[in-house]
């Protein structure tokens, strides 16, 4: 885990002028012209003089931030919206896979607080003399990276989970991959010892070529 010494600053940089022209040559600020890189639009603070623009839930235009009714508006400003947040995997770290051997075809893939359920079975399964990968996701939207091309290096993805499986569910509907979960919904963390007979099994039916 990084020191939060070692964190990127927060700070804000608020716009302090104009940043286009209306129809008629008047200098104006354009509160949806968006950055080119990283889609993020201009913040000034309501009120600034000579930067008064709208805010609210009503859909605005792209670029003026009028207040726009137009269906065609609304579709970019959705696909705008979804692009901004998908961008934001090019500025975290791609998923790192713990493979000693390199030659595991299962891996197991956690998150959240599975974390240490999930390493101590791995052990566990390990100190038996199955190989087995593991990988544990911090950033869910968006994923990072590399994680369809870490999914399809494996030839069963096992992804145990405390609720119904919510983090499988969404997998599988973006990578169209038949990973498998592993659920258990009591209120307490998985033993690490029933985790690894369920993950040794997998392993074993993996080599069998069953499903």
């Amino acid at each position: 885990m990084p020191n939060v010494e070692d964190l990127p600053g927060l700070d804000v940089e608020f716009a302090t002028e104009t940043n286009g022209t209306d129809p008629k040559g008047k200098d104006v600020f354009h509160p949806f012209l968006r950055d080119e890189e990283t889609l993020a639009r201009p913040w000034a603070i309501p009120g600034t003089a000579g930067l008064e623009h709208r805010i609210g839930g009503i859909e605005k235009a792209d670029v003026t931030g009028h207040i726009s009714y137009d269906p065609d508006n609304h579709d970019k400003m959705v696909r705008l919206r979804q692009a901004k947040i998908d961008g934001i995997a090019n500025t975290i770290e791609p998923l790192e896979v713990d493979d000693p051997t390199g030659d595991a075809r299962v891996l197991v893939l956690g998150w959240g607080s599975t974390f240490g359920p999930i390493s101590a079975a791995v052990r566990l399964t390990r100190a038996a003399g199955t190989s087995i990968a593991v990988a544990h996701l911090r950033h869910l939207n968006p994923f990072p990276s590399n994680l369809e091309e870490v999914l399809r290096s494996y030839d069963r993805v096992v992804v145990p989970e405390m609720n119904l499986g919510q983090l499988a569910m969404l997998l599988r509907a973006k990578f169209l991959i038949d990973v498998l979960s592993h659920t258990a919904v009591r209120g307490l963390p998985f033993s690490s010892a029933d985790l690894a007979q369920v993950l040794h099994e997998h392993v074993l039916h993996n080599e069998e070529g069953t499903a």
